[in-house]
């Protein structure tokens, strides 16, 4: 039997999950486009700082989640027997079909489980968009053909493991995470109904924003190393990544939508996107690839005495924002030109970073408006320290993640130089 025949079920498999993943990347940038295109009518703008319009939103975001599902199921594969119209027709009858099956299923749960069955709509309007597309066949692309050998190759026993660990962590980070957030985050006062508020420029001066993004590009990150170690092509990995982490980050903003503290935040969903966006654009762009985002932390004064009279627990370490720095850490040495290469030990990174000055009193615990910190630093490039052993490797990739403590330039909003900085 030729390998010919013994790959076409694969292919045919392949390109239908393909269809699949390509409505859900659609549906997600239309969704997230059609929320940021409704913010002018629904929230007064797309940088305001006040409570939206919930229909407004809502109406945004379904809209453009069913254009994007279909148009992204029509562009995916190679060339078709059918054309781009009858394409596009039979992704949006299926986008439309396995959408409504789902709506109707998903309005009939309540509270938490709601919330938690939401991404299965993408799903089921991936699916249907896929399933009417099915009467088209499509001619495999360079891009097909490449994934499948990297599936090939990367069937054997030892790899058994590494797809169960996959799994498994996929699985057990989303359930921390939620059990995490659910004690944390969601076990104060409910909010009367379920709302939208957005907000830039508040007391923290968007120091949140920059934990958003950094929590978008890390899930992504590492949920598609993980995938990728359960083989599935880095191509394609990247977007499952990428869509994992922002239907877990999405969840979190409709769960704040239900109390009275938080509110469904279209900014912080920008963050989020931003963070999944660039993890995907470094796949694809060598540049980008020379430059890391890193967090460090040092508790402030205020989070050392947030348990005093007054203070009311506030902050927690995950909102001690002015303790938080957010860095882009640059390879300098990858990117300048080879005959410079000599002149800039690949060791040495440099990072320009964002934080806040405290925007909660220490002394008293009250609110302050937190001025922006620009910072300009060296760094130690902990992938480049010496030692090639296979966990030494890992350990030193994952610790490129997280600054080591080196003398740092403020220029915002009083110069000040730190021999070390953390």
């Amino acid at each position: 039997m030729s390998l010919a025949v013994v790959c076409a079920p694969r292919n045919v498999a392949g390109q239908t999950l393909d269809r699949t993943l390509s409505s859900m990347v659609g549906g997600v940038v239309g969704g997230f486009s059609g929320i940021v295109a409704s913010l002018p009518q629904g929230c007064g703008g797309v940088f305001s700082d006040r409570i939206c319009d919930v229909n407004t939103v809502a109406k945004g975001f379904g809209v453009g989640s069913v254009i994007g599902s279909a148009f992204g199921a029509a562009r995916s594969g190679g060339v078709s027997s059918c054309g781009p119209a009858e394409r596009f027709g039979r992704s949006l009858i299926g986008t439309l079909v396995g959408g409504g099956i789902s709506v109707a299923g998903v309005s009939q749960t309540h509270g938490n489980l709601r919330i938690g069955l939401t991404p299965l709509v993408q799903l089921a309007e991936g699916v249907g968009a896929a399933a009417m597309l099915s009467g088209c066949s499509w001619t495999p692309t360079r891009a097909d053909s490449a994934a499948l050998r990297f599936s090939q190759e990367c069937q054997n026993p030892s790899r058994g493991l590494a797809r169960a660990a996959a799994a498994l962590g996929l699985t057990g980070g989303y359930a921390g995470l939620y059990l995490y957030f659910h004690h944390a985050w969601w076990s104060g006062t409910p909010a009367p109904k379920w709302f939208v508020e957005n907000d830039w420029d508040k007391e923290e001066r968007d120091a949140d924003k920059f934990g958003h993004l950094f929590g978008g590009y890390q899930l992504t990150r590492l949920t598609s190393e993980l995938l990728a170690a359960g083989c599935i092509p880095p191509s394609r990995a990247i977007l499952w990544g990428a869509l994992y982490a922002y239907a877990f980050q999405f969840q979190i903003e409709e769960w704040d939508g239900t109390q009275q503290l938080y509110g469904f935040n279209p900014s912080d969903l920008i963050a989020d996107a931003a963070g999944a966006l660039f993890a995907v654009a470094q796949q694809h762009t060598k540049s980008l690839q020379y430059i890391k985002p890193v967090w460090s932390y040092r508790p402030t004064e205020a989070y050392r005495r947030r348990n005093l009279p007054g203070h009311g627990g506030q902050p927690r370490a995950t909102t001690d924002y002015s303790g938080q720095t957010y860095w882009f850490s640059t390879d300098v040495h990858g990117l300048i030109p080879d005959r410079a290469k000599p002149f800039w030990p690949s060791l040495v990174r440099v990072s320009p970073g964002y934080s806040i000055t405290d925007y909660v009193d220490p002394v008293t615990g009250g609110a302050l408006r937190a001025k922006r910190k620009i910072l300009l630093s060296l760094d130690i490039d902990p992938e480049k320290l010496p030692g090639d052993n296979k966990v030494w490797r890992t350990i030193k990739h994952e610790l490129a993640f997280f600054r080591i403590p080196g003398p740092t330039l403020q220029l915002t909003p009083t110069r000040k130089f730190f021999p070390t900085y953390y």
